[in-house]
C-alpha cells in the first residue's frame, strides 16, 4: 500500500513538472485556465526536498503579472493566483524564496495588485456574468470556479476586489509564517531567509506605504461590500498591515506619512465598527474578529500617531502631526475627531516619572483644543454631539480640559440663545463643576433655563435633576457652600407662583434626599442655624419653606442638630401659619416635617406640637379624601405623636382613637372599593408600623388589633380573586413583621379569617372554591410558629374531610396540588395527632394525588416522611396501632402489571426508611414488623428493577416517559435504603439484568440523566466485585460540567464503602496523577475530594492495619496547588480550593513546609497574569473568597511553620492588595499596570472583600495565642507579643504598598470606594499598631511627596480613631 502511494505521488508530482514546463506552448488555453491547472496539480502534489518547480511557477506568475496589459491585471486580480502563491511560499527555502521574490520585483507587482484592488468599478451594463458553465438560476451547489471569478470586469467589481484582496493577504500571511519559522535544525538560515523576507519591504518606503495604504483602504471597503461586514477570515488582516508598516524603513516624518495615508482609513473603520455618533455599528458575524481590529487600529493609531505627536509637544509645542492627520480626514471630520481623541486621551504616561502627570495634563489639554479648532466648521446639532462624545472620553480617561476651556465650550455651544444643550452641559459639569461654581453669570443662566423645563417631557426633566442638579448640588457640598445652594435653591422655589410650585422641576425629590444626605457631614450646627433663619419670604405662608425644610429635616439625626433645627423649623413652619393657598401636595410636606419633630422633641415639645396640629389634623383624618397626599402625610404624623406618647403619654389614649378611627374609615373604604390601587399607601404604611402599638394594653389597641386584622382580610379576598402580586406583597409585608410574628393575639386574629374560609363551610368544601389556592397561599405566608396545636388539628381534620373533594380539585391543577401539600407539610413539622388519623391517610395521598412531577413526589414523599417518623417516636396505643396498619399493608402490597407503581414504592420505602432513621431511643430492630417490611421492599425493589431491565424502551427513549423515569428513581432509593439496612446482603439480580442495568446506565448518562448516575450508584453499592478502579475512573471521565455533585460523591461513596484503604489510596492517586483535574470532566475532581474528606489518617484510631498503603496527602496537596492557577473553569477553581482547605485543615498533620509555601505561592499565582482564565458574573468575588480562606487558614492553623519564611506571606499580601484595588474596568488602566491584574478580574472588588483582606492583616498582627503557642515554651514573654513584634518588622510594606497603589494613576484615591477604605482601615491599623517608630521613618522616607501626604492623614486618623488609649 506505501508503495503504491508513494508511486501515485510521484506521478502527481511528474505531471506538474510537465504541466509547468508546457505553461506557454499552448496560446489557445487562457491564462485563467493554465492557473487552474496549475492549482489542481499543486494542491494534489505532496511536499519534497526539490522545489525547482516551485521557483519555475513562481517565474512564470510574475511574468505575466508584470506588465501593463489587460492579461496582466487578471492575472494579478484572479484570487487563484494568489492561492498559488501561498501554496508555494512554504515549499520553497527562505533564504531561496526572499532571493527569488526579490529578483522577480515582488514588491512591486504586489503594488500594483493593490493598487488594482483598490479601483473597483461596476459592471458594464449588458455584460454577461460570468458562470462557466453553472446555471445561474436557484443552484443549490456552486462550483470552485465560482469562488474565484476569473472574468476581468468581474474581478474588476467591489466583490470581486474584496476576492482578490482575501487571497493577497493570505499570501502574506504565508510569505510572513514563512520568514517567522524557527525550525531547530536550520535555524541559522532561516533567518537569513526571515531577513531576505523582511528586507523585500525595508528596500522601498514609497512601495511599502503604499501597499499597506491600499491595504487598509481595502479593509474599510470590505466593511460595505460584504454582507456580513467581517468574519472569521479576515483575522489576520490587521496584524498584516501592521507587520508591513513596522517593516518599511523609518524616518523622522513617519508620523507625518502614517497621519497623510493611513489615518483616513484607520479613522474610517474605527468609526463605523464603534458605531460612533449617528452611525449604526457593523453587523459582523465574528465578535473575536472585531474587538481584534479595534484593538490593533488603537495601538497603530497610538504608536505611529499619538505618540509621536506627544512626543513632539513635549519637546517643542508642536501638534502639527495631529492638523495634518485633521486636515486629511475632513470628510469624516467629527468621527475622526472622537476616534483619534479616544486614543490620545487614554494613551498612558510613565508613573515612575514624577513630571508626567502634569506633562500629560499639557499634552491632553493642548490636543483637546486642538481638535476643537478642526470641528469649529461643523454644524452646531452635530458639533455639540461631538464635544459631548468627546468630554464622555475625557472624563473616563480622567484627562478633563482647562477650566477656562470648558467655560468657553458653555457659552458658545451649550447655553445659546436658540436653546439649551442639557446633555453638553451635564458632561461639563461632570469635568469639572468649578466652571458654574466659579462664574455667577453662567450658574444664573443655567439656573434660569432649568426652571423654565418644569413643563418638559419627564424624560429631559430626568436628565436633568439627575445630570445637572444632582451633581451640582454635590459639587456645593464639596466646596463648603451648601448652604449657598440651599439659599438658590429657595430663592427659585420662591420666584415660582403657588399654583404652579408642584409642578416646577425644584420640587423633585431626589433634590430633597441627595439634601438628607448631605446636611450633617457638609453642615455644622451653626451653619444650618444661620441657613434656617434665613429662610424667609415674602408671603409668610409661601410652599418653597416647606420644601427645604423636608429637605433639610429628613437629613438630621444627631442630638447637636436637632436643638438647632427643632424650635427654628416650629417657629417657621407651624407658629401662627394658615397656608391656605397651597395645593394638596404642597401641604402633605408639613405633616411629613411634624412627624419627624414629633421623633425628636420631649414630651412637653409632642404636647405643644400636637395642641398645634390637633383642629387642622382631625378635619383631614375625619374628611380628607383619601386620595389626597395630604391625608397619607397627616396619619403617618398622627403616628409618630403616638409613638412619642407611648407608652403612657398624656394624650394616648386619644391619639390610640383617632387613629384606630381614621384605619376602621379606611378598612370601611376598602372594602367598598373594587380597586384598592389608591390605598396600597395606606395599607402598607398601617401594616409596616401599626403593628408594633397593637401590643400596648387597652381598649383602643385591641381595636387596632381587630382593625389590621380586618384590613388584612379585605387584601386577602381580593388577592383571593384576582391573584394579584401587588395584594400579595402587601400580605407577606404584614405577615413577615417583626412586630407582628411574637404577638399571639393579632397572629390569631390574622390566621383564623383565612382559616375559617376554608374550614367552616358544611354545604361545600372550602378548599376546592375557586378562590382557594389564593387562600393556601395566604396560609403558607404564615410563619411557622402561627400553627399552634389546635390549629395544625383544625387544618389535618379539616382536609381528612373534605379529601375526596380535593383530590377531585387536585386533578385538575397541580398547581393546588403543590400548594396542599405543602401546608400539610408545614402542619405536619411539629407532631399533631389529629381526630381519626389513621394509616389509610397515608394510602389515600399516595395513591390519588401523586402526580408525573418531581416536585409533587417530593413533596409527598417527606409528608409520609415526618408523618411515618412522628409514629414510630410514639409509644402510646395509637401510635402502635397506627404502625401495625402499615406494616400489614406494606406487607400484602402486589405488583400491578409486573411492576409495583410509585404509590406503593412511596409508602414502602417511607416506612422502612423513618423506621430505620427514627431519632427514637428505640433501636429498628426491636420494632415489631420491620424486618417483614424491609425483606418486601427489597423483593419490591428486584421486581421493578427486573422489570425496567426488560423493557426496552426505557433504554431507547430514556428521557420521555416522565412517570416510569419517577418510578424508577424511587426504586433505587428504595435500593440504596435496603443497601443502608443490609449492607452485607445485597440484591441478588441474574447476570443479563445487570448487563442491562449497565446499559441503560450509560444511555441515560450520554443524555445527561441524573438517573443513570443513580443507576451507577446502585450497581457500584450492590455488585463491588464486579467493579474496579478503572471502571470508576472511566465513570468519572464521563461527567459532564453541570452534574449535581452529589451524585459523584454518592458514586464514590459506594465504590469505596467496602474497599479497603489500600485500594481508596491507589484511587487516590490515580485521580491526582491525571492530567486533567483542573479542565475537563469535573468528575475525577469531586472524587478527590470525597476520597480526601474519607481519608483516614494513620495516627487515627479507626486506622486498623499497619500493612494498609496510605496515599501522600503531601504531595496530594502539591499537585492540587499547582493546578490551581490552571483552573478551567469557576467549578473547577472552587473544587480545588476547597479540596486544599481540607488537606490543610483536616489533614494538618501531613502537611510540610514546602505545602505551606505553596499554597501562598498558588495564591500569588492566581492573582497574577498567569492566573486562571475564568470570565462569570460571580467568579471575581468567588475567587478572591477562596484566597482569602486559604491564607486566613494558613495563619490559623499554620503559623509557626511561617517563622523565618516572612516573605513568602508578605507576597501574598501584596498580590492579594493588588488585587484588590485594580480597576480593569477604567479606562485609564495602562497596559503596564494592567499586567499585574489577573484575566479573571473582570470587574472591581467590593468593601466586603476589603473586609476580608482587613482580616487577614489583623490575623497577623493580633493573633490567637492557639495559633503561635508551642507546645512547650520556657520564653519569658508571651507567644502572642512576640508574634507581633515580628510581624512588625516586615507588614509596614504592605502599608507602603497600600498608599503607592492608592495613588497610581489607575488606582487613584479618587477611584478607590470610600466604603473600601473604610473597611480596610481596621487592618491598617493594626499594621501601625505593631510597627515601631523606626520602621515608620523608613516607611516615610519610601514614600514621595504625594504619598507622605497620604502616610500624614493616615497616621492622624490612625491616632484620633484606631489608636487604643486605654480608655
Amino acid at each position: 500500500m506505501e508503495l503504491d502511494n508513494d508511486n501515485n505521488s510521484g506521478s502527481r508530482r511528474l505531471a506538474l513538472i510537465k504541466a509547468v514546463r508546457s505553461l506557454d506552448e499552448d496560446d489557445t488555453i487562457t491564462l485563467p485556465d493554465k492557473i487552474q491547472k496549475l492549482w489542481d496539480l499543486l494542491s494534489a502534489t505532496k511536499n519534497t526536498r526539490l522545489h525547482a518547480v516551485e521557483e519555475n511557477i513562481l517565474r512564470w506568475l510574475f511574468k505575466h503579472m508584470s506588465g501593463t496589459t489587460e492579461d496582466a491585471e487578471q492575472v494579478r486580480r484572479y484570487p487563484l493566483t494568489w492561492s498559488i502563491l501561498s501554496h508555494v511560499f512554504p515549499k520553497i527555502p527562505s533564504q531561496t524564496l526572499g532571493r527569488s521574490l526579490a529578483s522577480l520585483r515582488f514588491v512591486s507587482v504586489l503594488r500594483k495588485t493593490v493598487g488594482d484592488i483598490t479601483t473597483a468599478r461596476k459592471r458594464p451594463a449588458g455584460s454577461p456574468v460570468q458562470t462557466n458553465g453553472v446555471e445561474t438560476e436557484k443552484s443549490k451547489k456552486r462550483k470552485r470556479d465560482n469562488e474565484f471569478p476569473s472574468d476581468l470586469e468581474e474581478l474588476r467589481t467591489p466583490q470581486g476586489c474584496i476576492k482578490s484582496a482575501t487571497a493577497v493577504f493570505a499570501a502574506l500571511d504565508s510569505l510572513f509564517n514563512q520568514g517567522d519559522r524557527r525550525a531547530a535544525p536550520n535555524a541559522p538560515e532561516r533567518r537569513v531567509g526571515a531577513e531576505h523576507i523582511k528586507s523585500l519591504f525595508s528596500s522601498s518606503n514609497e512601495e511599502t506605504r503604499d501597499i499597506v495604504a491600499g491595504l487598509l483602504l481595502t479593509c474599510d471597503r470590505s466593511l460595505s461590500v460584504l454582507e456580513s461586514g467581517i468574519s472569521r477570515y479576515q483575522k489576520s488582516w490587521m496584524g498584516t498591515i501592521a507587520a508591513l508598516w513596522n517593516l518599511r524603513p523609518h524616518n523622522k516624518d513617519d508620523s507625518l506619512e502614517f497621519a497623510t495615508h493611513m489615518c483616513v482609513p484607520a479613522c474610517s473603520i474605527l468609526t463605523r465598527l464603534r458605531g460612533v455618533l449617528d452611525i449604526a455599528p457593523v453587523i459582523v458575524t465574528s465578535t473575536t474578529v472585531k474587538e481584534r481590529w479595534i484593538r490593533q487600529l488603537e495601538q497603530m493609531l497610538g504608536a505611529y500617531l499619538i505618540r509621536p505627536a506627544r512626543h513632539a509637544f513635549a519637546i517643542d509645542g508642536n501638534v502639527d502631526v495631529l492638523q495634518t492627520a485633521l486636515e486629511v480626514t475632513k470628510r469624516n471630520l467629527g468621527g475622526s475627531v472622537i476616534v483619534m481623541w479616544d486614543v490620545a486621551a487614554r494613551t498612558p504616561r510613565d508613573s515612575s516619572d514624577p513630571k508626567s502627570k502634569a506633562e500629560h495634563s499639557s499634552w491632553a489639554r493642548t490636543a483637546f483644543q486642538t481638535f476643537l479648532d478642526a470641528i469649529k466648521s461643523l454644524e452646531t446639532p452635530y458639533l455639540n454631539q461631538v464635544i459631548t462624545r468627546m468630554l464622555d472620553i475625557a472624563i473616563q480617561a480622567d484627562s478633563v480640559p482647562d477650566t477656562a476651556t470648558l467655560r468657553v465650550l458653555c457659552g458658545s455651544h451649550a447655553l445659546v440663545p436658540s436653546g439649551t444643550d442639557w446633555d453638553l452641559i451635564a458632561k461639563i459639569i461632570a469635568c469639572d463643576p468649578d466652571v458654574f461654581l466659579m462664574e455667577h453669570t453662567l450658574m444664573e443662566i443655567v439656573f434660569d433655563r432649568i426652571s423654565s423645563c418644569s413643563g418638559k417631557d419627564l424624560i429631559m426633566r430626568e436628565t436633568i435633576v439627575t445630570k445637572i442638579i444632582l451633581p451640582l448640588e454635590d459639587a456645593y457640598a464639596k466646596a463648603r457652600n451648601l448652604s449657598g445652594f440651599i439659599k438658590k435653591w429657595y430663592d427659585l422655589l420662591c420666584e415660582t407662583p403657588g399654583d404652579l410650585l408642584d409642578q416646577t422641576i425644584w420640587v423633585d425629590s431626589k433634590i430633597r434626599e441627595r439634601l438628607a444626605s448631605l446636611v450633617q457631614s457638609a453642615l455644622t450646627s451653626t451653619q444650618l442655624h444661620r441657613v434656617l433663619e434665613s429662610l424667609e419670604s415674602l408671603d409668610d405662608d409661601s410652599g418653597a419653606r416647606l420644601i427645604v425644610l423636608d429637605g433639610i429635616s429628613a437629613g438630621i439625626t444627631e442630638e447637636e442638630f436637632i436643638k438647632v433645627a427643632d424650635p427654628i423649623i416650629f417657629s417657621k413652619v407651624f407658629e401662627g401659619k394658615t397656608y391656605e393657598n397651597l395645593s394638596s401636595s404642597i401641604l402633605a410636606w408639613r405633616w411629613r416635617i411634624a412627624g419627624r419633630m414629633a421623633s425628636w422633641e420631649t414630651s412637653d415639645e409632642v404636647y405643644r406640637l400636637r395642641a398645634v396640629l390637633k383642629p387642622t389634623v382631625h378635619r383631614i383624618l375625619k374628611k380628607g379624601a383619601l386620595e389626597d397626599p395630604e391625608t397619607l402625610e397627616a396619619f403617618g404624623c398622627y403616628h409618630q405623636l403616638w409613638l412619642a406618647n407611648h407608652p403612657g403619654g398624656k394624650y394616648e389614649a386619644d391619639l390610640a382613637k383617632r387613629t384606630c378611627s381614621f384605619v376602621e374609615r379606611l378598612a370601611t373604604e376598602v372594602k367598598a372599593s373594587s380597586d384598592i390601587s389608591t390605598f396600597v399607601p395606606y395599607i402598607d404604611y398601617v401594616f409596616r408600623h401599626l403593628p408594633k402599638l397593637a401590643e400596648s394594653p387597652g381598649q383602643e389597641v385591641n381595636s387596632l388589633r381587630d382593625l389590621i386584622a380586618g384590613l388584612f382580610w379585605h387584601v386577602g379576598e381580593r388577592f383571593a380573586v384576582g391573584g394579584d402580586t401587588q395584594h400579595g406583597d402587601l400580605l407577606r409585608l404584614l405577615l413577615h413583621n417583626f412586630d407582628c410574628e411574637d404577638e399571639e393575639s393579632l397572629v390569631d386574629a390574622l390566621i383564623s379569617q383565612p382559616l375559617n374560609a376554608i374550614d367552616n363551610a358544611e354545604a361545600q368544601s372550602g378548599w376546592t372554591q375557586p378562590q382557594s389556592l389564593s387562600l393556601l397561599s395566604i396560609l403558607l405566608e404564615f410563619p411557622r410558629g402561627a400553627f399552634t396545636k389546635g390549629r395544625r388539628k383544625r387544618i389535618m381534620s379539616s382536609w381528612k374531610k373534605w379529601r375526596s373533594a380535593i383530590t377531585d380539585r387536585a386533578s385538575q391543577d397541580q398547581q393546588f396540588v403543590a400548594a396542599v401539600l405543602r401546608l400539610l407539610i408545614k402542619v405536619m413539622q411539629q407532631p399533631t395527632f389529629y381526630e381519626g388519623m389513621e394509616f389509610d391517610d397515608l394510602v389515600y395521598l399516595s395513591c390519588y394525588m401523586v402526580e408525573p412531577d418531581k416536585t409533587v413526589l417530593s413533596l409527598i414523599e417527606k409528608l409520609i416522611d415526618l408523618t411515618l417518623r412522628q409514629m414510630v417516636a410514639g409509644t402510646d396505643g395509637p401510635s402502635q396501632a397506627y404502625l401495625s396498619d402499615a406494616f400489614n399493608f406494606v406487607k400484602n402490597l402486589k405488583p400491578t402489571e409486573s411492576v409495583y407503581a410509585v404509590p406503593l414504592m412511596l409508602i414502602a420505602k417511607g416506612l422502612v426508611s423513618a423506621s430505620y432513621n427514627s431519632a427514637s431511643s428505640k433501636p429498628h430492630n426491636s420494632i415489631v414488623g420491620f424486618d417483614e417490611a424491609a425483606h418486601k421492599l427489597a423483593r419490591m425493589v428486584h421486581t421493578n428493577l427486573s422489570t425496567f431491565a426488560s423493557e426496552t424502551e426505557l433504554l431507547s427513549k430514556p428521557h420521555h416517559d416522565e412517570s416510569s423515569l419517577l418510578l424508577f428513581s424511587l426504586t433505587l432509593s428504595g435500593a440504596n435504603c435496603i443497601a443502608e439496612i443490609r449492607q452485607a446482603k445485597p440484591i441478588a439480580l441474574s447476570e443479563d439484568t445487570i448487563s442491562q442495568l449497565e446499559k441503560m446506565s450509560a444511555s441515560y448518562v450520554s443524555s445527561e440523566t441524573d438517573i443513570g448516575w443513580k443507576l451507577r450508584e446502585f450497581l457500584l453499592r450492590n455488585f463491588p466485585s464486579r467493579y474496579g478502579t478503572a471502571d470508576l475512573l472511566t465513570q468519572l471521565e464521563q461527567t459532564s460540567r453541570g452534574v449535581d455533585e452529589d451524585l459523584v460523591y454518592d458514586l464514590v461513596d459506594a465504590f469505596v464503602k467496602s474497599k479497603d484503604q489500600t485500594i481508596r489510596g491507589h484511587l487516590l492517586n490515580e485521580l491526582v496523577g491525571s492530567d486533567n483535574l483542573a479542565a475537563g470532566p469535573i468528575g475525577p475532581l469531586l472524587a478527590v475530594k470525597k476520597l480526601v474528606e474519607q481519608h483516614i489518617s494513620p495516627e487515627s484510631s479507626k486506622f486498623n492495619s499497619a500493612n494498609q498503603v496510605v496515599p501522600d496527602l503531601a504531595a496530594v496537596h502539591n499537585r492540587l496547588a499547582s493546578l490551581l492557577s490552571q483552573a478551567e473553569s469557576l467549578r473547577h477553581f472552587k473544587y480545588l480550593s476547597d479540596t486544599l482547605l481540607l488537606l490543610l485543615d483536616k489533614h494538618a498533620n501531613s502537611m510540610t513546609q514546602f505545602n505551606i509555601e505553596t499554597t501562598l505561592s498558588s495564591v500569588v499565582h492566581v492573582c497574577s497574569q498567569s492566573g486562571p482564565k475564568i470570565h462569570t458574573p460571580k467568579g471575581v468575588g468567588e475567587i478572591y473568597d477562596r484566597l482569602y480562606k486559604l491564607v486566613a487558614l494558613v495563619l490559623k492553623r499554620h503559623r509557626l511553620r511561617l517563622r523565618g519564611h516572612f516573605p513568602i506571606l508578605l507576597t501574598a499580601l501584596r498580590a492579594l492588595l493588588t488585587t484588590l484595588l485594580a480597576d480593569p474596568s477604567s479606562p485609564t488602566t495602562s497596559t503596564t499596570s494592567s499586567a499585574r491584574y489577573p484575566p479573571w478580574l473582570t470587574s472591581r472588588l467590593q468593601a466586603r472583600h476589603a473586609e476580608r483582606f482587613a482580616r487577614l492583616l489583623t490575623l497577623i498582627c493580633e493573633p490567637s495565642a492557639a495559633s503561635v503557642a508551642r507546645s512547650r515554651s520556657s520564653e519569658l514573654d508571651s507567644a502572642t507579643d512576640v508574634a507581633k513584634r515580628a510581624a512588625g518588622q516586615d507588614m509596614f510594606t504592605v502599608v507602603e504598598l497600600y498608599i503607592k497603589l492608592q495613588l497610581e494613576e489607575a488606582t487613584a484615591t479618587a477611584t478607590v470606594a470610600r466604603d473600601v477604605r473604610k473597611a480596610l482601615e481596621p487592618g491598617i491599623y493594626s499594621v501601625l499598631d505593631v510597627t515601631p517608630q523606626g520602621c515608620r521613618r523608613v516607611l516615610n522616607e519610601s514614600l514621595d511627596a504625594n504619598g507622605r501626604a497620604v502616610f500624614k492623614s493616615m497616621f492622624a486618623d490612625y491616632k484620633k480613631f484606631g489608636k487604643w488609649s486605654g480608655v
